[in-house]
């Protein structure tokens, strides 16, 4: 028997928005009334993060019909203000209108040109600052880091900054002292890595791609403020690896306070995750292991409200994330791609839930697993609920 798009269930069409350019979201909406529904359900959380960089004017005013609906529903927002256009006048005028009417936003990432008129920088600015619940700004230019404050408490003093921060933050680095967040893309940071540390004692976030061997990173552990770090490499650079020198310095300095983890990175074996599982604070861990057997110490991690494991094909490893679903008991959400996970293996994660978890002060478990997976039974709601992702 064939089937169509609208087979799928809501969870499933709900997911197809994050694949779709933003420019053709509201097109998506009027094929049909049920993914008008759909999308009018679970708008809250497509749009929670949103990024906004059409180049072309066509595309800009889409995204604008669609943030005119949306606006109240984002929390963090990246702007690319990168176009083939001016957008100077007309159009950002109406970004203006609509950015006012964003009550819910919390963070923005602009990414400025380096052309960019400083009226427009400020009229952003100045919107923002009277939103009520904004907490973070931060800029960037093309690969060089250009980051502002974390937290967002005197525009003022953040427009005086800026004025430095049009150029690569490196030549500045003595004059930034209040940065909170970095983002390194493919910028090469090894001459400068001790005087940023040296001078970057409040950066809260961290982002970079590793280009150098992963020891060489090492005084990144020194940054005492750090709560979120994300680390990025391409597969092909095994020169990259160990990540051991930099794990056991992380672990080492920043085991209390460090609450994000990401590592995009490849040579997270065994040893490696022994040394995450040290770092008690951890509630967010993002991580492609090259082994099951990481996820027997990575248990340690009672604190975990949010893990995402990849793996590689591998024998079963039901047992192991069973195992992790009974003492990471904070679990919101566990996501596993390419798992090998057998065919009773939700109806024991099902039983073991029950004996763990409090549905009356819990919310269910979302489990998101790349198989397909059999239909839950009403009853398992409240105890977990399977997202498919084929």
């Amino acid at each position: 028997m064939s089937k169509t798009i609208l087979d799928l269930n809501d969870d499933c069409i709900e997911y197809l928005f994050k694949y779709l350019p933003i420019d053709t979201h509201m097109s998506f909406t009027r094929v049909c009334t049920r993914f008008r529904n759909v999308w009018l359900n679970y708008r809250k959380y497509i749009y929670s993060r949103l990024e906004l960089g059409e180049t072309n004017a066509e595309g800009f005013q889409q995204e604008m019909i669609l943030l005119r609906q949306i606006s109240e529903h984002v929390k963090h927002i990246t702007i690319n203000m990168n176009r083939n256009f001016d957008w100077s006048g007309v159009p950002l005028a109406q970004f203006m209108t609509n950015l006012r009417k964003m009550s819910a936003l919390e963070r923005v990432l602009l990414w400025i040109k380096d052309n960019e008129s400083h009226k427009t920088y400020e009229c952003i600015l100045r919107a923002l600052e009277q939103l009520p619940r904004i907490k973070g700004i931060a800029t960037y230019q093309d690969n060089n880091v250009v980051d502002s404050l974390y937290q967002f408490n005197d525009c003022e003093s953040l427009l005086r900054e800026s004025a430095h921060s049009r150029d690569p933050l490196m030549e500045f680095i003595e004059n930034h002292t209040k940065i909170r967040v970095l983002l390194f893309n493919n910028a090469s940071i090894r001459p400068t890595l001790e005087d940023l540390v040296r001078h970057s004692t409040c950066v809260k976030e961290l982002t970079f791609r590793m280009t150098q061997k992963a020891a060489e990173y090492v005084p990144l552990a020194e940054l005492p403020e750090l709560r979120e770090l994300h680390i990025f490499a391409n597969r092909q650079q095994h020169d990259c690896c160990p990540l051991l020198p930099l794990l056991a310095a992380i672990q080492c300095k920043l085991s209390q306070q460090l609450h994000t983890l990401t590592i995009n990175a490849p040579g997270v074996g065994y040893p490696e995750a022994c040394e995450i599982a040290r770092i008690s604070s951890l509630q967010r861990l993002d991580c492609h292991l090259t082994e099951p057997l990481c996820l027997q110490a990575l248990i340690a991690l009672n604190q975990l409200t949010d893990f995402f494991i990849q793996l590689p094909e591998c024998s079963p490893i039901d047992d192991l994330v069973l195992d992790i679903l009974k003492h990471c008991q904070k679990l919101n959400v566990l996501r596993i791609d390419l798992p090998n996970l057998g065919s009773n293996f939700l109806a024991e994660a099902y039983q073991l839930l029950q004996q763990v978890r409090d549905p009356t002060k819990q919310k269910p478990l979302i489990l998101m697993l790349g198989i397909n997976c059999t239909k839950l039974d009403k009853n398992m709601n409240c105890y977990l609920k399977v997202i498919r992702q084929e």
